[in-house]
Protein backbone atom coordinates (compact mmCIF):
# COMPACT_ATOMS: atom_id res chain seq x y z
CA UNK A 1 0.00 0.00 0.00
CA UNK A 2 1.33 3.64 -0.66
CA UNK A 3 1.72 5.94 1.62
CA UNK A 4 2.07 9.56 1.32
CA UNK A 5 4.52 11.99 2.61
CA UNK A 6 3.30 14.62 4.08
CA UNK A 7 5.70 18.22 3.59
CA UNK A 8 7.61 19.47 6.85
CA UNK A 9 6.76 22.30 9.00
CA UNK A 10 9.36 24.69 8.57
CA UNK A 11 11.46 25.50 10.90
CA UNK A 12 11.20 29.86 9.93
CA UNK A 13 7.13 29.12 10.33
CA UNK A 14 7.22 30.65 14.12
CA UNK A 15 9.27 33.51 13.14
CA UNK A 16 7.85 34.60 10.03
CA UNK A 17 4.89 35.13 11.98
CA UNK A 18 6.52 36.84 14.87
CA UNK A 19 7.90 39.25 12.01
CA UNK A 20 4.53 39.86 10.86
CA UNK A 21 2.50 40.15 13.92
CA UNK A 22 5.09 43.02 14.40
CA UNK A 23 4.13 44.73 11.29
CA UNK A 24 0.71 44.84 11.76
CA UNK A 25 -0.56 48.43 10.64
CA UNK A 26 -4.56 47.78 10.25
CA UNK A 27 -7.24 45.13 10.98
CA UNK A 28 -6.28 43.48 7.39
CA UNK A 29 -3.02 43.51 8.11
CA UNK A 30 -4.42 41.69 11.16
CA UNK A 31 -6.93 39.22 9.81
CA UNK A 32 -4.83 37.92 7.13
CA UNK A 33 -1.58 37.08 9.79
CA UNK A 34 -4.69 35.67 12.18
CA UNK A 35 -5.95 33.58 9.53
CA UNK A 36 -2.59 31.74 8.50
CA UNK A 37 -1.55 31.18 12.12
CA UNK A 38 -4.53 29.40 12.68
CA UNK A 39 -4.79 27.56 9.23
CA UNK A 40 -0.80 26.68 10.58
CA UNK A 41 -2.06 25.51 13.90
CA UNK A 42 -4.70 23.67 12.24
CA UNK A 43 -2.13 21.35 10.33
CA UNK A 44 -0.19 21.01 13.29
CA UNK A 45 -3.24 19.47 14.87
CA UNK A 46 -3.83 17.72 12.12
CA UNK A 47 -0.72 15.96 11.82
CA UNK A 48 -0.58 15.60 15.60
CA UNK A 49 -4.04 13.44 14.92
CA UNK A 50 -2.63 11.05 12.67
CA UNK A 51 0.11 10.10 14.96
CA UNK A 52 -2.17 9.43 17.58
CA UNK A 53 -4.13 7.03 15.17
CA UNK A 54 -1.20 5.81 13.56
CA UNK A 55 -2.13 6.69 10.11
CA UNK A 56 -1.99 3.85 7.43
CA UNK A 57 -2.56 6.31 4.51
CA UNK A 58 0.04 8.98 5.65
CA UNK A 59 3.66 9.32 6.50
CA UNK A 60 3.93 12.35 9.31
CA UNK A 61 8.10 13.52 8.78
CA UNK A 62 8.46 15.20 12.35
CA UNK A 63 7.83 14.09 15.62
CA UNK A 64 5.27 14.08 17.94
CA UNK A 65 7.55 16.30 20.97
CA UNK A 66 8.14 18.38 17.53
CA UNK A 67 5.16 19.20 16.78
CA UNK A 68 3.48 19.62 20.00
CA UNK A 69 6.00 22.63 20.59
CA UNK A 70 5.13 24.27 17.45
CA UNK A 71 1.47 23.82 18.66
CA UNK A 72 2.40 25.78 21.82
CA UNK A 73 4.22 28.33 20.01
CA UNK A 74 1.83 28.98 17.47
CA UNK A 75 -0.97 29.46 19.96
CA UNK A 76 1.44 31.94 21.99
CA UNK A 77 1.70 34.09 18.77
CA UNK A 78 -2.09 33.82 17.62
CA UNK A 79 -2.40 35.44 21.31
CA UNK A 80 0.35 38.23 20.39
CA UNK A 81 -1.39 38.71 17.16
CA UNK A 82 -4.82 38.92 18.90
CA UNK A 83 -3.63 41.45 21.77
CA UNK A 84 -1.98 44.05 18.91
CA UNK A 85 -4.36 47.59 19.24
CA UNK A 86 -4.83 48.89 15.75
CA UNK A 87 -4.04 52.30 15.63
CA UNK A 88 -7.20 54.78 14.35
CA UNK A 89 -6.02 56.60 10.87
CA UNK A 90 -6.69 59.73 12.34
CA UNK A 91 -4.78 58.90 15.52
CA UNK A 92 -1.19 58.73 13.74
CA UNK A 93 1.07 61.93 15.31
CA UNK A 94 3.05 62.99 13.16
CA UNK A 95 1.02 62.43 9.47
CA UNK A 96 -2.43 63.11 11.19
CA UNK A 97 -1.27 66.86 12.03
CA UNK A 98 -4.29 68.39 13.28
CA UNK A 99 -4.56 72.04 12.47
CA UNK A 100 -6.54 75.62 13.84
CA UNK A 101 -9.57 76.10 11.56
CA UNK A 102 -8.34 78.20 8.58
CA UNK A 103 -4.86 77.00 8.64
CA UNK A 104 -4.91 73.86 6.97
CA UNK A 105 -2.40 74.97 4.49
Amino acid sequence: MFKKRLKKIPSDLVSYIQIETEAIRDANDKMMISSYCLGKLELVNWYLELLEVGSKKYIVPQSKAYLEMVRGQLMACHKEIMAVKITKPGERPLLDIKYPKGYEG
